[in-house]
């Protein structure tokens, strides 16, 4: 199963998605942590998440850029939860300094073979496109990679959820998470 989980900054998305890959875990669970904590307020994003994580059988895997070299790691898990789109696009194009084209090819390539190498593929984005700024170029870049990236993985996607106020909204795969208990 692929799913997507979005939503906005601090909207409780990272809870709803771990208690998905919780719930449809049959074996070995990774955590693929994108963020390069950088700064305090990254290093503290990190522990907090850790925390949240703590006690739910994850192996947090730091992969905060190049995810195709690294997939073969995962292989014989049942489960991974990428966390965040956002970080991942952005670690590319600024740490990599791939092109929006280019960054967007990569990230493609990567969700399909970690979808293919790992049977639940549970990915967290986040919805930036609601504020109606002006941004600068570059960083209007990133937003529409980041917009192609989530439609893209939507569209593959078994599954779709947007977290609203932590309450969880399925837009898509309704009928596919009626077998499991206590999903979101």
């Amino acid at each position: 199963m692929l799913a997507l989980v979005s939503g906005g900054v601090a909207s409780g998305k990272s809870e709803i998605a771990e208690n998905l890959a919780v719930s449809l875990n049959k074996g070995k669970m990774a955590y693929i942590a994108t963020m390069a904590a950088s700064d305090e307020e990254c290093r503290n994003r990190v522990v907090k998440h850790r925390r949240m994580r703590d006690g739910k059988g994850f192996n947090t895997f730091e992969f905060p850029y190049g995810l195709s070299e690294k997939i073969p790691i995962l292989s014989g898990c049942d489960t991974a939860l990428l966390e965040c789109m956002g970080n991942l696009i952005a670690n590319e194009m600024y740490l990599q300094e791939r092109s929006p084209q280019e960054a967007i090819e990569c990230i493609r390539n990567d969700i399909r073979l970690l979808a293919a190498t790992v049977p639940n593929t549970v990915i967290v984005t986040s919805t930036i496109f609601e504020d109606f700024k002006a941004y600068d170029d570059f960083t209007t870049g990133y937003i529409r990679v980041l917009a192609e990236i989530n439609s893209a993985i939507a569209a593959a996607a078994d599954v779709v959820i947007e977290s609203v106020c932590a309450i969880p909204v399925i837009h898509k795969g309704m009928k596919e998470l009626s077998g499991y208990e206590n999903l979101v």
